[in-house]
């Protein structure tokens, strides 16, 4: 163990053997006290490289259960293919036939919401051709109107 004075005048310490402050110059010295104790350092030996963490097993989307297939799906398709055929053929049967089985099958069905609306516009698209051609024919509206107005 080492022992050092301390300096009066500034504070620093100074081995035992020095005269004169080796910060300030300064001759005065407390009486000699012992230096901290120096810790010795253990140095730990090199560790085994870490292996790296497992990866996550990959994400498995659960499948949806499917919906039951009920008598609205069934109408859902019944108003969508009416309303088709219903373009070419017995018109007066089938359009209505097909907004009908549409709009319950929209509003009821659990599967097909996208082809129950179509079956209504197209069911309603039909019915505005129908009118405007049954007009015509009837000579209740002009040419103009099947035409366009700037035909004329």
């Amino acid at each position: 163990m080492k022992y050092m004075k301390k300096c009066l005048n500034c504070g620093s310490e100074n081995k035992n053997e020095n005269a004169f402050c080796s910060v300030c110059g300064g001759a005065s010295f407390a009486e000699p006290t012992a230096a901290p104790e120096e810790i010795p350092v253990h140095v730990m030996p090199p560790q085994q490289p870490v292996p790296p963490p497992m990866a996550p097993p990959p994400y498995i989307r659960p499948v949806p259960a499917k919906k039951p297939f009920g008598i609205f799906d069934v109408l859902t398709i019944l108003g969508f293919v009416s309303s088709l055929v219903g373009l070419f053929s017995i018109w007066v049967v089938l359009e209505p036939l097909a907004v009908i089985a549409s709009v319950i099958g929209f509003f009821k069905g659990s599967r097909f919401k996208g082809l129950a609306a179509a079956g209504i516009v197209i069911s309603i698209i039909a019915f505005i051709i129908i009118l405007f051609q049954t007009l015509y024919n009837g000579n209740i509206i002009g040419k103009w109107a099947i035409e366009g107005a700037l035909n004329h």
